[in-house]
């Protein structure tokens, strides 16, 4: 795994550590504990567009220490200002909280981009790369 660039063109979140990779992946890593709530997720949102710099990027999404996602923050994971920096998204899951999670944004918000959620970070990896051949 390449490492990752703190530089997010901006603050960095509570709720997350944001940052863009060496190819221009922006990665999304939840602290542990986190209950996710919409002043938490627009810092998470406004640090992803930072890291964006305007342009459409894979994205990785570690939901590993995510505990809960209210309503408004699962919106705005999936609203305009995510839609318009996100080529594809990958959701990283490591147990049946976060998976749940994961399901229930797909579900209830339909987000317009190409969103997969996966328990393993190399086939995550290599799915946001596919459209890439």
């Amino acid at each position: 795994m390449a490492p990752e660039s703190r530089e997010s063109g901006g603050q960095q979140p509570r709720a997350a550590d944001v940052s863009t990779e060496p190819d221009g992946t922006v990665v999304l890593r939840f602290q542990r504990g986190v209950r996710l709530n919409a002043t938490l997720a627009q810092e998470v949102v406004r640090a992803q567009v930072a890291a964006a710099r305007g342009e459409k990027r894979l994205t990785l999404v570690d939901l590993g220490g995510l505990v809960s996602s209210d309503r408004a923050s699962r919106e705005l994971g999936a609203g305009p200002e995510v839609t318009a920096v996100v080529a594809r998204m990958a959701i990283l899951v490591g147990n049946p909280v976060t998976r749940t999670l994961g399901n229930f944004f797909l579900r209830v918000t339909s987000p317009s981009y190409p969103v997969r959620i996966f328990g393993d970070e190399a086939r995550a990896r290599a799915w946001l790369k596919e459209h890439l051949s």
